[in-house]
């Protein structure tokens, strides 16, 4: 046998929690109320390939770094 209780909804008041600076009402462009975000930012060109570039070089730093870690392991252990 189940037993469903049911409870009244709990009504709340909406309030504000937090309130942007006073001046961000002088902010017209980029990020809104708290300022610009890193997407907010584009190059002046509106390249990104800075940005590409980085990514870029992360990814093969950490492939080669876990080809090196697994070449250390089977020459290591084997």
């Amino acid at each position: 046998m189940k037993l469903k209780l049911k409870l009244p909804r709990e009504k709340r008041e909406s309030r504000t929690v937090v309130t942007p600076p006073p001046e961000a009402a002088q902010r017209v462009d980029g990020g809104g109320p708290w300022g610009p975000t890193q997407f907010d930012l584009p190059d002046r060109d509106g390249s990104n390939s800075q940005s590409i570039w980085i990514v870029a070089l992360a990814g093969v730093v950490v492939l080669l770094l876990v080809a090196a870690l697994w070449t250390f392991a089977y020459f290591q252990f084997s």
